[in-house]
């Protein structure tokens, strides 16, 4: 580690400190009198690398750019930076949702699987357990290093003061059209008089949200599930038709589990433990087994890439191709080459489109997966005998998300691109043999051409999938390149 401390007074660490003193928490501060060490939640005072960050909202990434800058661990930027979504993009980030992370520790060096989806409660109903409260809990319990209170003070602010809407969250508001369904307290957040859609930089403030935030700050995320919180939510929750009782919530845990691996050359390629996890591996392995004995790069073709996805995905015709909407994915990496990669979400935008009037949460449907999004699995990549970070990603966008989350780690794995150039490549997507191959402006003409021999329906659309990736060359933080997909509205750092 390349740390180099800060002086104590400096006007940035001030205001950071007065940042969090108005949302009641404090990040811990190490003596200042010592020189010679991090001051281990102080904003700033870590120089050089941080590793990096990336996903679909921007404040999201900038409050995780400030833990990392603060000491903090891969799994404290991701905490903090997904407790920000919940008040900056519950169009998919909601409290109300659940999902699933992959996490790699350096120390230990393996990957492990999180999982913390919505629960379905013991006798059904039409509103679920939340899963990411006490799933960001675990993995902060395992592998953060700053202080919980600090990582949600952030978050509690931006709900009780208020903030701007970006554009993330407003477009991915009218991308749902008219399939967005918004009950009164919704309507009030995020609809002018005329019904039409607040614009992008309207103020936003959420104080209930934020009074809850408050109690698990303080308390712990256990907390959320149990006691007078716990009751609040279930009668909102059975309100609208939920069946939820409190032993549902109580015993509500998420899951580690063995990321599901598979080796490529040096390289240990982690996904989900599950179906979709699965899915990726055959794509992947489909397209790509290794360089060989000179590992010289290996192309990865348009006709590779459509061959593949029809064969894949042929099972999967009855489901949307993009999905339904309503999830998000990030990533965060840190100076000693942990990482973490998640994928969370409602199901469908703004779940089952209700509110706690109490909670201020958005709550989540208990949808199997043909009526939610098309699950889409984080994946990391590491070279496991030299403990180095290589790539880390997560996707949304259905199935047409999943294939372009192999494409885009593909490009950096087997073709040496960088990420940049890596993610900014055009895509093609298609669920089946004889099924309409649908494919992004800026393919070559004479490569289409090529393709209508095996696909002869072709269609041309907006955007298909949506990346958030890290790529570390060598394995080194110094190396790190964050990138968030252009064909989204979010963000990535690099700072080095």
């Amino acid at each position: 580690m390349n740390f180099k401390v800060k002086k104590c007074h400096s006007s940035r660490q001030w205001k950071a400190l007065t940042s969090l003193l108005a949302a009641g928490s404090l990040l811990f501060l190490a003596a200042c009198e010592d020189s010679s060490t991090t001051q281990l939640g102080v904003i700033g005072s870590v120089e050089g690398p941080l590793g990096g960050a990336a996903a679909d909202e921007p404040r999201a990434v900038l409050i995780a750019e400030d833990i990392l800058s603060a000491g903090g661990t891969a799994a404290d930027a991701a905490t903090a930076l997904y407790f920000t979504l919940s008040v900056t993009y519950p169009v998919a980030g909601s409290l109300g949702g659940g999902g699933e992370c992959l996490a790699y520790s350096k120390q230990n060096n393996r990957i492990d699987n999180l999982k913390f989806p919505v629960g379905v409660g013991e006798k059904g109903g039409a509103i679920g357990i939340p899963g990411n409260i006490r799933g960001f809990a675990a993995l902060h319990a395992r592998y953060g290093k700053l202080s919980w209170s600090s990582l949600l003070a952030p978050a509690e602010k931006l709900a009780n003061f208020g903030e701007n809407m970006s554009r993330a969250q407003y477009m991915a508001m009218a991308d749902a059209g008219r399939d967005l369904y918004l009950d009164r307290q919704l309507r009030e957040l995020y609809l002018s008089e005329d019904g039409t859609l607040k614009k992008e930089g309207s103020r936003i403030q959420q104080i209930r949200l934020s009074s809850v935030l408050s109690n698990i700050r303080s308390n712990g995320g256990a907390f959320f599930y149990s006691g007078n919180l716990a009751k609040a939510f279930i009668e909102e929750a059975n309100r609208i038709g939920g069946e939820l009782t409190t032993t549902d919530l109580v015993y509500y845990r998420p899951v580690w589990q063995q990321a599901n691996t598979f080796d490529v050359d040096v390289l240990t390629v982690g996904t989900s433990n599950s179906e979709y996890g699965k899915l990726f591996q055959s794509v992947w392995q489909k397209m790509f087994q290794g360089k060989g004995f000179l590992h010289i790069g290996t192309d990865i073709s348009y006709e590779k890439l459509a061959e593949s996805s029809a064969t894949t995905f042929k099972d999967y015709a009855r489901y949307n191709p993009f999905g339904a909407g309503g999830q998000t994915s990030f990533v965060t990496a840190d100076n000693e080459g942990n990482a973490v990669a998640c994928v969370v979400g409602l199901g469908k935008p703004f779940g089952s489109g209700n509110v706690g009037s109490i909670s201020g949460i958005v709550l989540a449907e208990p949808l199997t997966d043909k009526d939610a999004a098309f699950p889409t699995t984080p994946v990391l990549i590491m070279n496991r005998p030299n403990k180095l970070l290589f790539y880390a990603g997560g996707v949304t966008g259905g199935a047409a998300g999943t294939l372009s989350s192999v494409y885009t780690a593909l490009k950096v794995v087997a073709e040496n691109k960088s990420l940049d150039e890596a993610i900014r490549v055009p895509r093609l997507f298609t669920m089946g043999p004889g099924l309409p191959l649908l494919y992004e402006r800026g393919i070559e003409p004479d490569v289409l051409q090529d393709l209508t021999k095996a696909h002869p329906v072709m269609l041309e659309v907006n955007k298909i999938g949506s990346v958030n990736a890290i790529h570390c060359a060598e394995g080194k933080p110094e190396f790190c390149q964050s990138s968030a997909d252009p064909r989204g509205f979010g963000l990535s750092i690099n700072q080095r």
